[in-house]
C-alpha cells in the first residue's frame, strides 16, 4: 500500500509555464519566424509575472535556438535548426559504444531512404545527387593529388568527408520521410567520426591515378536510382556499410 507521505505535487515553475506559453505561440503561427516578440516588460504584463521570470523563459527558448536575443535590439522567433542543435550537444552523448553501432545503424535508416528515394525523388532532387557525386570525386581526387602538400590535404580531407555526409544527406532527403530525415540527423555526428576514421585509412596510401573506390560506389548509387534499380542501389550501399563494419 502506497504511503500517503511517500507521494509529492511537482509544480511547474512559473519561467516554466511561461516557457510553455511562449511554445506555444510560436508553434501556433502567433508568433512568427524572424517576427520580434513583444519586449520584456509587455510579456511580464502579459502573463502576469515579474520581468526576471520572463528572462528566464527567454534565455532557455534561446538555448534551444527557438529564439534569438540580439543586445540593444530585441527577441526574434527563429526556424529551428534540429541539426544544429544536435551538433552543439553531440559530445554530450558520443561515445565509443555509440560509434560501434553505426553501421548496423544506417543499415536500417539509409537502406529504407533510397527505397524510398528511387519511389519519391524529383528531378531538380536527383541533379543535387548527381552534383553532389561530382563535388565528393573532385576533392578526393584533389586530395590524392596533392601528395605532396601536407597542408592543403588536411584542409582537403576534412572537406571530401563533409561531402561525403552532404551526399549521404540528400539520399535520406530524396526519401520524402521527415522521421528518417530526423533519425539521420541524431547520428549524423557519429557517422562523421566512423568517417573521418575510415576516410583517412582508405586514402593515406593512394596515389595520383588510382582508383577511387569510394568514388565509384557513389556514382553508382546515383545511376542506379535513377534508373530506378532498387536492388543494385541496395546492394552497393549494403556492400558499402559491410566493408565499413568490418575495418571498425
Amino acid at each position: 500500500m502506497t504511503r500517503t507521505t511517500d507521494i509529492k505535487i511537482k509544480k511547474n515553475s512559473a519561467p516554466e509555464l511561461v516557457c510553455k506559453k511562449m511554445e506555444g505561440f510560436i508553434s501556433e503561427g502567433i508568433w512568427k519566424v524572424d517576427e520580434k516578440v513583444p519586449p520584456e516588460a509587455e510579456l511580464a504584463e502579459m502573463f502576469g509575472v515579474n520581468r526576471f521570470t520572463v528572462r528566464m523563459a527567454l534565455q532557455k527558448l534561446n538555448t534551444l535556438g527557438i529564439l534569438e536575443t540580439h543586445m540593444g535590439d530585441g527577441t526574434y522567433v527563429r526556424s529551428f535548426d534540429f541539426e544544429k542543435h544536435l551538433q552543439n550537444i553531440y559530445h554530450f552523448y558520443m561515445t565509443p559504444e555509440l560509434l560501434e553501432n553505426v553501421s548496423e545503424f544506417r543499415a536500417v535508416i539509409e537502406v529504407e531512404c533510397v527505397r524510398l528515394a528511387i519511389k519519391r525523388h524529383t528531378e531538380e532532387e536527383l541533379k543535387e545527387l548527381e552534383q553532389y557525386c561530382k563535388t565528393f570525386e573532385d576533392r578526393i581526387t584533389a586530395y590524392v593529388n596533392a601528395k605532396n602538400d601536407p597542408e592543403k590535404r588536411k584542409v582537403l580531407f576534412e572537406q571530401f568527408n563533409d561531402d561525403d555526409i552532404a551526399l549521404h544527406t540528400q539520399l535520406c532527403k530524396m526519401s520524402h520521410n521527415d522521421l528518417l530525415i530526423y533519425a539521420y540527423s541524431t547520428a549524423k555526428e557519429a557517422i562523421r567520426q566512423q568517417m573521418l576514421t575510415l576516410g583517412y585509412k582508405r586514402v593515406m596510401n593512394l596515389n595520383p591515378g588510382d582508383e577511387i573506390i569510394s568514388v565509384n560506389s557513389h556514382w553508382q548509387i546515383y545511376h542506379s536510382i535513377a534508373r530506378k534499380d532498387f536492388r543494385t542501389c541496395k546492394k552497393i550501399l549494403t556492400e558499402m556499410i559491410d566493408n565499413d563494419a568490418r575495418e571498425i
